[in-house]
């Protein structure tokens, strides 16, 4: 089909396999479009479209952004740690808690989908959709609760003691929003579509995760294994001074 002024034509190909699928996303990256750029006649350029292209496209673009997005968050996450809890080694473990989930959370999504329910794969952009919730969330979790501990240990407590009554008092809210947002994103599962029902899995399961088991369990644990240690340089969970009495004076 040619345009009304004769300077670009198009041409119509029906893939053998599913537009979608990754058969189809090798052949358009690969043999069609080499051919279709080798046999361009000269002075012309040849484009390849339609939906497996525009998939390969994004496949090569979120491709580059998994080197650049996953590093970069990571770092700025870490600097907001530290300077929000004036210490270098508790935002490592925070953002260990948050990878182990990550990782807990993709590789749940493929043994269900993969090896359980026989899809062929996961979509290219479900890791990162996974990576920015599962890290944005889990970050925010593990700050309620590591906030909580250090102000129990500024009461006094012994970094076990800290540990247990973090848990008694910000567990049941962190609980309470992970069960309310894991719930609101597995209503996605509730759709047709093979990546709505995966994503709504992941998303549910790796805030379900980051919430009861790295929240409420492995950063109070660590914490409280590495005890005053964790605090360092700025040392917040330091007893605090109780301010002295200040004495009234009557001015009559």
């Amino acid at each position: 089909m040619a345009s009304e002024d004769g300077s670009a034509y198009q041409f119509s190909l029906i893939l053998d396999s599913d537009p979608v699928s990754d058969q189809a996303l090798e052949d358009v990256k690969g043999p069609i479009r080499d051919a279709a750029h080798q046999n361009a006649p000269d002075g012309t350029e040849a484009y390849v479209g339609g939906t497996p292209s525009v998939f390969a496209d994004l496949q090569k673009a979120m491709a580059r952004d998994y080197s650049v997005v996953f590093p970069v968050a990571a770092l700025i996450i870490m600097l907001i740690l530290a300077l929000l809890l004036r210490s270098l080694v508790a935002p490592w473990y925070l953002m260990a808690a948050v990878g182990l989930g990550f990782g807990a959370t993709l590789g749940a999504t493929v043994i269900v989908f993969q090896h359980i329910q026989g899809e062929p794969g996961l979509i290219f952009m479900l890791p990162i959709y996974i990576y920015l919730f599962v890290t944005a969330l889990g970050t925010d979790y593990n700050i309620l609760m590591i906030a909580r501990l250090r102000e129990e240990a500024r009461e006094g407590r012994e970094p076990r003691a800290a540990a247990a009554e973090a848990i008694k008092h910000a567990g049941p809210t962190i609980a309470a929003a992970g069960v309310i947002l894991a719930g609101t994103f597995a209503s996605l599962m509730l759709g047709g579509n093979t990546l709505i029902v995966s994503m709504g899995f992941a998303l549910s399961f790796g805030i379900f995760v980051a919430a009861f088991v790295m929240s409420m369990f492995f950063t109070p644990a660590l914490t409280a294994l590495i005890g005053h240690a964790a605090w360092w340089p700025g040392h917040g969970d330091e007893k605090r001074d109780d301010e002295p009495e200040q004495e009234l004076v009557s001015t009559s």
